[in-house]
Order: structure tokens, then sequence, then C-alpha cells
């Protein structure tokens, strides 16, 4: 079976409801697709979701990237005297958490 015989937008359609591999099979199952199509279905809509989200998790780490390159930056020339340790601490943390979530979301299983 070959991708040429899947309907990619109606893949995309499901990945932007959010639907369950549940769902999507009720559905295959309902229009009268064979077991074999609905297999290839369901692997090609597992591939767009974990695309989806690793997208989202790398967009995360190059957000926290950045924040954390103000947070250096504004460290390092420091503008705010008062504000060091907030800089030093408070944002840099902020950024950390974001790109470690970010990792996580990203190369999870």
């Amino acid at each position: 079976m070959n991708n040429s015989s899947i309907n990619l937008s109606t893949i995309k359609q499901w990945t932007n409801q959010n639907l369950t591999h549940q769902d999507v099979e009720q559905s295959l199952i309902a229009n009268g697709y064979e077991s074999g199509v609905i297999s290839e279905y369901i692997k090609e809509f597992t591939k767009q979701k974990k695309a989806k989200k690793q997208l989202f998790g790398f967009i995360l780490m190059a957000i926290g990237a950045f924040i954390g390159f103000v947070a250096c930056v504004m460290t390092i020339i420091n503008v705010i005297p008062d504000l060091h340790d907030f800089f030093l601490f408070g944002v840099t943390m902020l950024a950390v958490s974001l790109a470690m979530y970010g990792m996580y979301i990203a190369f999870q299983e």
C-alpha cells in the first residue's frame, strides 16, 4: 500500500480536531475502508500527530533559548543594578524551564 491512496488533507483535519486513534479507526470503519487501508491511515495519523508535537516542543525550546539569551545579556550589561538578581536567577530559571519542557515534549516517545 502506498501513500498515494491516503488522503492527507483528511489526516490534517483529524490532527487539528485532536481526535484519538479510536475515533479515527471508528470513522474509517464507518466509511467502509478495508483493514489494510485503515492501518495505513492510522500510521500516517500517528506520524502527523508526532510531528505536530515535535514542532511545539522545538518552538518552546527556541523561546527558552531566546529568553535565556536576553537574561544573559541583561545580567552582563547590568543596566538596572537592582534587577541583576532577578535576571540572573529568575528569568534564567524561566528560560531553562521552558527549554527543558520543550525538550521533553519534542523528544518524548
